[in-house]
């Protein structure tokens, strides 16, 4: 029996599920994947009520960046490419060059799942404990890689 769902229950969905694959399975594809789809729902959401998603202002910084350095201007369609190119590296397989992708899957799914959140956060969408645990491993690694740094 079909039933209405809100777009943003299937978001809240996704990124849970992709935070337990990553913290709980190590399954960084699936966790990439997964939050990449809550991502794109709360983003569009964001842009849906006027506001600015984590990859435009990821594209924005980016940008002026560039400008600082004295890089060509690019259009806003050629920065979103740059900022799916993991994203579509990962989900096509057009030919046989495409079979073999080089990639740090721990990294991008983490920044995967950062963005979705960021997003997620954007809508006020709740924290749940296991939305929890991930800001919590974010906190342990940004202290474990702070003192790293202290030992250099």
């Amino acid at each position: 029996m079909s039933e209405t769902v809100d777009k943003l229950v299937i978001a809240d969905q996704m990124i849970e599920a992709s935070i337990e694959e990553f913290l709980d399975s190590q399954r960084y594809f699936s966790a990439f994947n997964l939050a990449g789809v809550a991502e794109e729902l709360y983003g569009k959401y964001v842009r849906v009520t006027g506001g600015r998603d984590a990859q435009q202002e990821g594209i924005e910084a980016a940008a002026k960046i560039a400008e600082l350095y004295g890089a060509p201007e690019q259009a806003v369609r050629d920065w979103k490419k740059i900022a799916n190119y993991m994203k579509n590296a990962v989900k096509h397989f057009d030919s046989e060059a495409d079979r073999y992708i080089e990639i740090d899957a721990e990294d991008e799914a983490r920044l995967m799942i950062a963005n979705a959140l960021s997003n997620h956060s954007k809508l006020d969408r709740e924290v749940t404990p296991i939305i929890q645990r991930f800001y919590e491993y974010g906190h342990r690694k940004a202290t474990e890689m702070a003192g790293a740094q202290e030992n250099l």
